[in-house]
């Protein structure tokens, strides 16, 4: 078992996106939002304390109420 939080590997991505939306309203890596609910799931942090690697928490927020 992983310790640490790891990004999504190629084949993991390629796995999900069949089940992601086609239409977005923001210009933003769908890829890039997985990686910080992931990240928010493994480490327990509120959403305004997501590190600036990831998008916006409001982003972030935005694609989670939606999906």
């Amino acid at each position: 078992m992983v310790e640490c939080y790891q990004p999504l590997t190629d084949s993991q991505w390629q796995g999900i996106t069949p089940w992601l939306p086609l239409q977005r309203k923001r210009r933003l890596s769908l890829r890039a939002v997985v990686d910080a609910l992931r990240y928010m799931c493994r480490s327990g942090c509120q959403w305004r304390c997501l590190p600036a690697a990831f998008p916006p928490w409001s982003a972030v927020y935005y694609y989670f109420r939606r999906w």
